[in-house]
């Protein structure tokens, strides 16, 4: 409850005193979804739990940019807002019942009327009132915690009934983990098809009009060397204790367009897990026995000060088997003004969570 009501405050201090529209707004919108969902059943054991569909709803609150800044014109006025989604997974005793806050941006394509697209992608909080327990909830082998990941991505036809309604049908799909921070961490994956009704709460009839694209391209050229210090937190195995993940990482980047930056780095990995793994192995052991170093490629598609990171890396030097040699980290990535860099991004290897990391550097231009 206390998590519900500090949401409510925020949105109510934060997002309600912005202008639907203005420098950086062509107008305000309100929508309401409705999915017909079906679970995937990854697990043999998760096909006896998902034999119903989930019928789930969300609401959204959302800007539609105006052109003003060069990033607004780079993904052709992208919107931006913040939602609330619920289901009950079409087995509310087994699987529970949940409820999400999350953040989204929705970029569009094509034109107007019968032929305008939106892809919405979506990251958000999610709560489960009920989830694996050994003696209350043992069949639920696929959500460890209350709290877990709330990802969505949503693509649909949007349909104008008249200047300020709209119909858009679509399809999406959300994914539900708490990235291995506590296991049972299955996850759960969900198809559907969806229908979402949206009204433009501008009432002035010069508002949304969007500012003319320009034609200008900036000459883009920025080399920036990030260093960061991460810090995750992860279990293993049910009912075993939480271990730590340090990592430190030092990543050279090269942007020449507005969209992207490129880059190579190296990651030095340390973590308890590994380390109670050597000395159940060898009675003398030294740092250098529970260390990884890894190299990777890094692309960030960059949006404003923003940015979604992707590595693709592998071990080059190792104190023990890793298991996978290959392993990937996907996040976001925040550079202020000043340098100052923050992160969270998830670590895994072939598909399979490894652990959710927090980082914190600095990134040095020039």
């Amino acid at each position: 409850m206390n998590a519900y009501f500090y949401l409510t405050f925020w949105v109510i201090v934060f997002v309600f005193p912005l202008p639907a529209t203005g420098k950086n707004h062509q107008y305000m919108f309100f929508t309401g979804q409705y999915h017909y969902q079906y679970i995937w059943p990854h697990r043999p054991d998760l096909k006896l739990h998902a034999q119903n569909p989930a019928k789930s709803f969300e609401i959204q609150l959302g800007w539609r940019t105006s052109g003003a800044q060069q990033w607004h014109r780079t993904y052709n006025m992208p919107s931006y807002g913040i939602g609330f989604f619920a289901t009950d997974l079409g087995n509310p005793k087994v699987l529970g019942e949940v409820r999400s806050g999350f953040l989204f941006m929705e970029f569009l394509f094509g034109g107007r009327w019968l032929n305008e697209q939106t892809f919405k992608i979506s990251l958000g909080l999610s709560h489960f009132n009920t989830y694996h327990h050994p003696e209350n909830n043992p069949e639920n082998r696929f959500i460890g915690t209350p709290l877990n990941v709330h990802f969505n991505m949503n693509y649909s036809w949007l349909f104008y009934v008249n200047d300020h309604i709209s119909l858009a049908p679509g399809f999406s799909f959300t994914h539900f983990s708490n990235g291995a921070y506590k296991k049972p961490n299955r996850g759960l994956n969900l198809f559907d098809v969806n229908m979402a009704l949206r009204y433009r709460l501008d009432r002035d009839d010069r508002a949304g009009t969007p500012l003319e694209k320009s034609d200008e391209r900036p000459d883009v050229r920025e080399n920036i060397l990030f260093l960061t210090y991460s810090l995750g937190m992860m279990q293993r195995d049910i009912g075993d204790p939480m271990y730590r993940a340090r990592t430190l990482s030092l990543n050279q980047t090269l942007r020449r367009s507005l969209r992207a930056r490129w880059g190579i780095g190296f990651d030095l990995f340390y973590d308890d897990h590994a380390k109670e793994q050597i000395r159940q192995t060898k009675e003398e052991t030294t740092i250098t026995d529970y260390t990884r170093i890894g190299g990777f490629a890094s692309c960030d598609v960059v949006i404003n000060r923003l940015s979604v990171m992707f590595n693709l890396g592998t071990y080059f030097y190792y104190g023990y088997d890793p298991l996978h040699s290959v392993y990937k980290r996907v996040g976001l990535r925040y550079v202020t003004r000043s340098g100052v860099t923050g992160h969270i991004g998830l670590k895994a290897h072939d598909g399979r969570a490894d652990y959710v990391e927090w980082g914190i550097g600095y990134g040095f231009a020039f």
